[in-house]
């Protein structure tokens, strides 16, 4: 993360406030003038996790399916046999439509495969996606891989951000992470211990809202509070939203707190 400054980079107007893309990189522009960069998981990348995840659901399902196979036979295909390869189907049913949508939403945006290749579903702000964005572009696969065209690779192909279908319709975009780098640690010096039980356990955040939260923790020590309240409410209305979170809770105060939670993940 990078506070843009003339010497670096032209002032931005509200007119191109949002995404720009160059190259492989697309620049996320917050309202404060306060820009990321993310590196676009192209088409070859994300067809690896892609295979990387089919593996995974067809040695599953292999396995399932002999014990099932094994069953079936101890039990002579009677109805209770039967019974088992109808709730074998309806698993099928679910891992293929299920998996992908449940994996990105409970675990960051990241499927198996998307892990092992360092990838992340992120939306169009660069921040975590929540459960409905994670299930509606999981759903749309099955547009995208309509042959004989595959519309979804086309898109993928004519789109800056290779975005398929589901991402256009979901606001998602798939970034490569960079765990190399690591933001510098600041300190808060506040009591921020009766918030954490509100942040969930599965909170994986990436290295670039670590540095968004960083920026803001090392900077509100200068601010009023009135201007601490402005900036916090940016980045806490997403999490208040994607989490259910009550209204009473001090952004201000949360932030600290998840970056607390954030920079000690990272750490250990």
């Amino acid at each position: 993360m990078r506070e843009q400054t003339p010497q670096s980079r032209p002032p931005l107007s509200s007119r191109n406030l949002g995404t720009r893309t160059l190259d492989t990189t697309t620049l996320v522009v917050t309202p404060e003038n306060v820009a990321f960069d993310f590196h676009l998981a192209g088409p070859f990348m994300r067809a690896l996790a892609l295979t990387v995840d089919l593996a995974i659901l067809i040695g599953f399902v292999t396995v399932v399916g002999l014990i099932l196979i094994f069953s079936t036979g101890v039990l002579g295909g009677n109805i209770i046999g039967q019974g088992f390869w109808g709730i074998f189907l309806f698993f099928l049913f679910f891992l293929w439509w299920g998996y992908g949508g449940a994996m990105e939403a409970f675990n960051n945006g990241q499927t198996l495969g998307k892990k092992a290749l360092g990838l992340r579903v992120v939306s169009y702000s660069g921040l975590a996606i929540n459960a409905s964005q994670a299930m509606l572009r999981n759903i749309l696969r099955g547009a995208d891989l309509v042959p004989p065209f595959f519309p979804g690779v086309f898109a993928m192909m004519f789109n800056e951000r290779f975005q398929r279908l589901g991402d256009l319709a979901s606001g998602t975009m798939v970034v490569v992470e960079n765990r190399g780098a690591r933001p510098s640690i600041a300190r808060t010096e506040l009591s921020t211990q009766n918030l954490e039980p509100l942040i969930p356990k599965h909170f994986d955040p990436s290295v670039s809202l670590i540095e968004a939260l960083a920026a803001y923790v090392g900077q509100r020590k200068e601010l009023s509070v009135g201007r601490r309240r402005e900036l916090a409410l940016i980045l806490f209305e997403h999490f208040r939203r994607a989490w259910s979170l009550p209204k009473s809770v001090d952004p201000d105060l949360f932030l600290c707190a998840l970056y607390e939670r954030a920079a000690g993940g990272r750490a250990s």
